[in-house]
């Protein structure tokens, strides 16, 4: 009987750039400009950032890859690492629906510091990151949302499937060898939700640990390490350890021609992505009915449970809680007309008026809207007046979803405004156009002088 580590690691070996959609090849281009832009303002504006960029800068190591917002490199996985926590400490990656989880926050640090270590292409770095994504979907949609329910956080546990065979595409590993990199990455996953409680942000080194474990299964199955061949649907495995349901005939679908990358979606606000469908709710009422704070009594949300479970927090207590907040993205949109950078630092969420407003939100989970998750996960938000009227609206795929796409423009345009600050215009507009012809780049250490600030 063959496996599913043995299916998988047949479609990476191989997967040629020469034969991949056009679609395909440019979505990776999206997701990879995306990522670095991303990164980029991590570096730069978080407080995970001085953490890791501190701890780093007193590891004596060769230097191998760049850690991104610094002047200096080091190891490979460390700067996997590094550059992995810097990737989701804003909120801003993209993410999977179906398979609950940010592949970009933990795929493209791993690829991009491999792939410099190698002096690999652009093009090999694309492939690499088109195999994560493939995979780690693959397997994130058949396990939840029952995963996620029980308490893991797929960024951590998923993460680390994509990144493994991402690394073992770019160090060329055999089909055995890929086998056994993914039997030990199923003893690498790791990542709870505890942080939802308290709003620690423990949560950002989630992708971290994957990028760095990812390299690391492969370069021990490459020495030869075993790995079990079953890992994902064996009795003691993956699956039957970390969910109480799960759905195999998603692992194999139409694997190698319905590509999952192609359905990845893109954040146009630096929260939880169960925010934005209620920011754009309240931006609607906001616009079409001209309701104010003032007028407002109370508002209610329908939703899904697993929103319910991770972003109901009307009393959030760090920036992290707040990305993470329903109540707080729409208080801010109603009161402040904006949800970006600026509205989730420390001073911004000591704003009384916004914290008064977010306690007369509530959420609730909607039967009819849960019997259609994963696809739509669906919200409705209903604003009470303080005159009795009442006004409603349903988002059903909010912006920078497949179905509602962020255009290659829109994404610039988000790419510059959180890089133009660190890297200044001029560099992030050379940067870009460096990104966007990726594919050409010879060795994708060219992109290193541009990283270092």
């Amino acid at each position: 009987m063959r496996s599913y580590t043995e299916l998988f690691s047949s479609f990476v070996t191989s997967l040629k750039w020469s034969d991949l959609p056009e679609k395909v090849k440019h979505q990776a281009k999206r997701c990879f400009l995306d990522a670095i832009g991303v990164t980029i303002a991590g570096s730069f504006y978080s407080d995970t950032a001085k953490v890791v960029k501190s701890l780093t800068l007193e590891f004596q190591e060769r230097e191998e890859s760049t850690i991104i917002g610094t002047n200096f490199k080091r190891s490979t996985m460390t700067a996997a690492f590094a550059n992995g926590a810097m990737a989701h400490a804003l909120e801003l990656d993209d993410g999977s629906r179906e398979a609950t989880y940010h592949p970009a926050s933990s795929i493209i640090p791993a690829s991009f510091a491999l792939a410099e270590k190698l002096s690999k292409g652009g093009k090999d770095l694309l492939e690499a990151i088109i195999c994560g994504y493939e995979v780690s979907i693959r397997i994130g949609s058949a396990i939840n949302p029952h995963h996620y329910l029980k308490g893991f956080h797929p960024t951590g546990t998923i993460a680390v499937f994509g990144t493994t065979v991402s690394s073992a595409k770019l160090l060329n590993l055999n089909e055995e060898q890929t086998v056994n990199a993914l039997g030990i990455a199923g003893s690498m996953a790791c990542g709870i939700n505890q942080y939802e409680i308290d709003g620690s942000n423990v949560k950002h080194l989630h992708p971290a640990n994957a990028a760095r474990n990812g390299i690391l299964a492969a370069l021990l199955a490459l020495k030869g390490m075993q790995g079990p061949r079953f890992i994902l649907e064996g009795k003691l495995g993956f699956f039957n350890c970390y969910a109480q349901e799960f759905k195999k005939e998603e692992l194999s679908r139409n694997l190698g021609n319905d590509f999952q990358i192609l359905k990845v979606y893109f954040k146009p606000y630096p929260s939880c992505r169960y925010v934005h469908y209620a920011v754009e709710a309240i931006q609607e009422i906001k616009k079409n009915h001209g309701v104010r704070t003032e007028d407002v009594e109370k508002i209610n949300i329908k939703t899904h449970l697993n929103a319910k479970q991770g972003s109901d927090i009307p009393d959030y207590r760090t920036p992290l809680h707040a990305r993470l907040s329903i109540q707080y993205g729409v208080a801010s949109m109603l009161i402040r007309g904006k949800a970006g950078l600026r509205e989730y630092t420390e001073e911004s969420i000591k704003d009384e008026r916004v914290r008064e407003l977010a306690r007369r939100i509530t959420i609730e989970v909607d039967p009819e809207i849960q019997k259609l998750y994963p696809n739509p996960r669906s919200l409705v938000l209903e604003v009470k007046t303080r005159s009795g009227e009442t006004f409603s609206y349903r988002v059903d795929y909010p912006k920078g979803d497949p179905e509602n796409p962020m255009s290659d423009e829109e994404l610039e345009e988000k790419f510059l405004d959180i890089t133009e600050e660190p890297l200044g215009k001029k560099k992030a507009l050379l940067l870009l156009e460096k990104l966007w012809n990726i594919d050409k780049v010879k060795d994708v250490e060219e992109l290193s002088k541009l990283l270092m600030f």
